[in-house]
């Protein structure tokens, strides 16, 4: 009767211990459990400082580019010699780039994870492209139509000048050098228009997805357009010889 107990309750105790999970577990495995704990409490709140410093960051990138796309915009609006088409086509990119980086900026504040976070930041570059693209783009089109605008005015004053030549060659008076200066004059206006409407033409099109194919889809009009600008002087110049000439004869 006495073992019987005896075994009836080292049974229990037993049982007991391993429900408790205490029998068999030895104290180096709790301390590492413990560790592990630790560990991963301390890898989480690193993450999570990582996310907030991307997260600021990025806040601060976006509202750095909205700053200059709405003067982009405003640059827009009361640019006076931008075409119509060329106008409206800058105003709703920019307007579309405001509208989709205002909701990225939404998108990364919520994000809880790296990944997504660190996604999120690097949109604000490759998928809006605000410097490298946007910015350049509405200066290189503008500069080109306001170009165009010189280059008509000099194109019609073109057969003026040569009405004035012909009526002084009639009356007896030496022109030759007038002649070779409208001849200039309009080889220079020839070349500036090829320039500034071709690259009206070929930039006002272009999206942050050409760039990220191509980084170079810029390159070189800045430089030709300051090409143009030289041949519009010239021409000016010569316009002004030939007027010159001809009150002097």
């Amino acid at each position: 009767m006495q073992r019987t107990t005896i075994q009836r309750l080292g049974l229990t105790i037993g049982t007991a211990l391993a429900i408790a999970g205490l029998a068999f577990v030895p104290a180096s495995a709790i301390a590492t459990t413990a560790k592990t704990a630790a560990n991963t409490s301390a890898t989480t709140a690193a993450q999570q400082a990582r996310i907030k410093l991307i997260v600021t960051r990025g806040d601060s990138e976006i509202n750095r580019r909205l700053g200059s796309l709405q003067t982009l915009s405003s640059k827009i609006s009361s640019a006076t010699k931008l075409t119509a088409s060329d106008q409206a086509s800058l105003s709703g990119e920019v307007n579309t780039e405001i509208s989709g980086l205002a909701s990225l900026k939404t998108q990364l504040d919520a994000d809880t994870t790296l990944t997504a976070a660190q996604t999120d930041a690097q949109s604000i570059i490759n998928d809006y492209r605000v410097y490298a693209l946007i910015v350049p783009k509405v200066n290189l089109v503008k500069t080109a139509d306001d170009q165009q605008v010189a280059e008509g005015k000099l194109a019609a004053l073109v057969p003026k000048l040569q009405s004035r030549i012909s009526a002084t060659k009639t009356a007896g008076k030496e022109v030759t050098s007038l002649q070779s200066g409208l001849t200039a004059m309009n080889n220079q206006i020839s070349a500036a228009q090829a320039i500034s409407s071709q690259i009206e033409s070929g930039v006002v099109g272009l999206q942050p997805s050409d760039y990220n194919s191509n980084h170079s889809v810029l390159s070189g009009d800045r430089d030709q357009l300051k090409n143009a600008q030289t041949d519009i002087k010239a021409a000016v110049s010569d316009a002004t010889n030939i007027v010159t000439g001809l009150k002097n004869l």
